[in-house]
């Protein structure tokens, strides 16, 4: 884990580090969990990851949660506001959020996923829809016991189909868009009030991420992003990386070869007629940024059999 910890600079923490957490010590994980290489389904759990906030804080977790309080009570402090939850209130904190604190009642369970960026840009095949989009979001709106009562099957039905060997992952996929679009249209049919009163930066920040959502196949430098917002790319550059903990590059670059693995994944085009789409100035020019991304080569990740994930 990255221990930094200091008034200007927040940890970042990952997926790895949640599970490794997780693995050190199966006796203070409470309830139900599947791990998987990209995502978590947890039932009944308790906050078993609560000591990288206590001892990071702020800390900057890059992963998406959903969750519902099933019992106890939490409170997030996301930029300095506190979140007050309790049982029946859906918990959603977008990748990128960055936690100076967190607290929680005793026997404090939820009902939840949580998955990386990349697996939430793969199930929605490269174009999330606008809600996650935004890497500072969080909300959370109240459920009544019907809508409840759909989460938790969500949740369950997640958590059970992940345990069945040799599953299609598709299926898995297909249910995850499913859920997170159940939570989208919480957030939107609730009139959730918790939008933060966003600073000329964070307009241009989420701009920024919904202009690589739209363009990232074929515009792969700065430049042509900065034009977009009418900025020099060293200021844009500067406040995406204050921001999010992230260059502005890593944003484009990340995006961009999810792009090219659903390519490589769904369709059977030669890899020269690809480079052409995505506007690579060579084959060997995509090649070599997909070797240097997954660690593998374009033409062996397109053989790779899918795995359980």
């Amino acid at each position: 884990m990255n221990n930094k910890n200091n008034l200007t600079e927040a940890a970042i923490s990952n997926f790895k580090d949640i599970v490794s957490l997780m693995e050190s010590d199966r006796t203070t994980v409470e309830g139900e969990v599947y791990v998987g290489s990209k995502f978590l389904v947890t039932i009944g759990c308790n906050p078993f990851f609560r000591p990288i906030i206590d001892e990071q804080s702020p800390v900057r977790m890059n992963v998406a949660r959903v969750v519902i309080i099933r019992s106890g009570w939490c409170e997030p402090v996301i930029g300095f506001k506190k979140y007050r939850c309790g049982p029946g209130d859906m918990l959603f904190i977008n990748w990128g959020v960055m936690l100076n604190g967190d607290s929680f009642g005793a026997n404090t369970t939820f009902d939840g996923i949580t998955v990386t960026e990349e697996y939430m840009k793969l199930v929605f095949g490269g174009r999330m829809p606008e809600v996650f989009l935004s890497p500072g979001l969080c909300f959370s709106v109240h459920l009544s016991e019907r809508e409840q009562t759909v989460w938790k099957q969500y949740v369950r039905t997640l958590y059970n189909l992940a345990h069945i060997r040799n599953i299609d992952p598709s299926v898995i996929r297909s249910l995850f868009v499913s859920a997170l679009n159940f939570t989208e249209s919480m957030y939107k049919s609730k009139g959730s009030d918790n939008h933060i009163a966003w600073s000329r930066n964070k307009r241009a920040i989420e701009r920024f991420i919904r202009l690589v959502n739209d363009h990232a196949k074929t515009e792969h430098e700065l430049d042509f992003y900065a034009s977009q917002l009418d900025m020099t790319t060293h200021y844009l550059g500067m406040i995406i990386k204050k921001d999010t903990g992230t260059t502005a590059k890593e944003w484009i670059d990340k995006t961009l070869c999810v792009l090219l693995q659903l390519e490589l994944r769904h369709t059977s085009k030669p890899l020269k007629v690809i480079a052409d789409e995505f506007n690579f100035v060579s084959l060997s020019s995509l090649c070599k940024f997909f070797k240097r991304r997954t660690g593998m080569t374009a033409s062996a990740y397109r053989l790779l059999s899918e795995h359980e994930e």
